[in-house]
């Protein structure tokens, strides 16, 4: 079974409980998940994420 995220999974993650100094598995996960195709996002997304101006953009 696969998983669409939403932008909130992502910035919610990054900004409260998972950032990427304190738990880098989490990203790592996301990465290998993703490539394994059990998680998606769609370009909407991305577009949200990368107008932001902090860590998560880049």
């Amino acid at each position: 079974m696969a998983y669409l995220l939403d932008a909130n999974v992502f910035m919610q993650a990054s900004n409260l409980h998972y950032g990427f100094d304190f738990c880098p598995a989490f990203w790592n996960w996301l990465i290998e998940a993703n490539e394994q195709g059990q998680l998606y996002s769609i370009g909407r997304v991305s577009d949200e994420i990368a107008a932001g101006d902090d860590e998560l953009s880049k």
